[in-house]
């Protein structure tokens, strides 16, 4: 009896994740398209027609859905096929997914803030897709790194793989960016592509860093962590 209360309790823990990545349906309203992975600090999340409310690990996020993050805060998101975005501070993403009669398209739009992406190799009839205010960027088994200023404009860190990306807006030019290489996209959709700077190499690599901190609190109920950010 003993032995099967404990396995109750790990399926319990362990069902969420489980049943975020159920077969996708045809109706693109009524399945998940991720899941979030791990919160610290500051995470919301709303549906189109609902108030923004606290987001939590295991979170399931469906096509529309939004998230965004506060100061020193960070959100990190699966998809289902396994990619990983590690949303940071001051950030709004909105999750989309497309099933198709032969793939999945995968889009996440960013509407301003940092954001870094590893992408799963995708399938051959399969799209992940990045989108802001002035770019359109795919991405195939791509490692990287994109920032959106106030005004739209878009940089592109690329680590590994091969990004295509095009302009939306302006001139609407469009390049390949490959790894060890930068885009930037301005306002008046010039694709402006060169070799990484050391300080773009290094805003890349820090968004695998969470510089996670906690506070310890003692209650009469137990012991318990608050954690946060200390961003360099």
């Amino acid at each position: 009896m003993r032995n099967l209360k404990h396995l109750l309790i790990v399926l319990g823990l362990f069902f969420p994740i489980f049943t975020a990545f159920r077969p996708l349906s045809n109706n693109p309203s009524a399945y998940n398209a991720a899941i979030v992975l791990k919160v610290i600090q500051d995470v919301k999340h709303k549906k189109p027609v609902t108030d923004w409310t606290t987001t939590k690990p295991a979170t399931q996020l469906e096509t529309s859905d939004q998230l965004k993050t506060g100061d020193k805060s960070l959100a990190v998101v699966r998809f289902v096929d396994g990619s990983n975005l590690r949303v940071r501070e001051n950030t709004t993403i909105t999750i989309f997914a497309d099933k198709k009669e032969r793939g999945l398209i995968k889009n996440t739009k960013i509407d301003v803030g940092k954001m870094r992406f590893d992408v799963e190799k995708q399938q051959v009839d399969d799209e992940f897709i990045i989108t802001t205010p002035t770019a359109v960027a795919t991405i195939r088994g791509t490692s990287g790194f994109v920032n959106v200023d106030e005004d739209g404009q878009t940089l592109l860190v690329i680590e590994s793989g091969v990004v295509e990306v095009r302009a939306v807006v302006g001139a609407q030019q469009s390049g390949t960016v490959e790894a060890g290489n930068s885009s930037f996209i301005n306002s008046e959709g010039l694709v402006i592509i060169n070799p990484s700077t050391e300080q773009e190499k290094n805003e890349a690599r820090n968004t695998l860093r969470t510089n996670e901190r906690y506070l310890q609190i003692q209650t009469q109920q137990g012991t318990f962590r608050i954690y946060y950010l200390d961003f360099e």
